[in-house]
This record gives structure tokens, C-alpha cells and sequence, in this order.
């Protein structure tokens, strides 16, 4: 189950961000694609079930995840992050080249 789910912000592209702890609400399935459709019923998956009927998470999806505050509660802004850039997601990024 990935959706309500806490880890942390690994990334490097919102400044401000990283190693912070963000809460998962919805997965932005295939959104690095260049033929992404956000428009599709399978775009914007808030549901571990219908998550987990469409494969799961890849490292061509986004997050919409929200900072959570010190007393647990999250923000009202809520931000875009590649799944690879989250903790939890972070073993989907490809091995650096050596």
C-alpha cells in the first residue's frame, strides 16, 4: 500500500525539500511520459487496489505527495515529485553507468 503512505523527499529538484518526510495521496501515472494523457481514468490513481490492478508504481510516474508539518498534519500544497525521488521508490531509479 503506497497511498497515505509517509517517507522522505530524496531529490534534488524542489529546492527546500529534500529530506523532508511527505505524505503519498495519488499516483500521476506515466506523467514523465512524452505521451502522457492526464486526461485518461488511469492518469490520477488514489487507490492502492486500482494501484495495484495497473502494476504499481514506475519510474516514468509522479507523486502527488504534501510536506507534513512537525505536528503531523499536512500542507494544503501539495507537490509533483518523480516517484524515484522518494525514499520509499527510490530502488526503481537504474543503476549509474560505471
Amino acid at each position: 500500500m503506497f497511498i497515505g503512505t509517509d517517507t522522505i523527499y530524496i531529490g534534488n529538484e524542489i529546492p527546500g525539500l529534500k529530506g523532508k518526510k511527505v505524505r503519498i495521496f495519488a499516483v500521476l501515472r506515466g506523467s514523465l511520459r512524452p505521451d502522457a494523457d492526464p486526461d485518461a481514468d488511469d492518469y490520477y490513481v488514489n487507490d492502492n487496489e486500482k494501484l495495484a490492478r495497473l502494476g504499481g508504481v514506475t519510474a516514468e510516474d509522479c507523486i502527488d505527495a504534501a510536506p507534513i508539518h512537525p505536528d503531523g498534519t499536512t500542507s494544503f500544497v501539495h507537490v509533483d515529485p518523480r516517484a524515484i525521488d522518494l525514499q520509499c521508490f527510490a530502488h526503481l531509479q537504474k543503476p549509474s553507468a560505471q
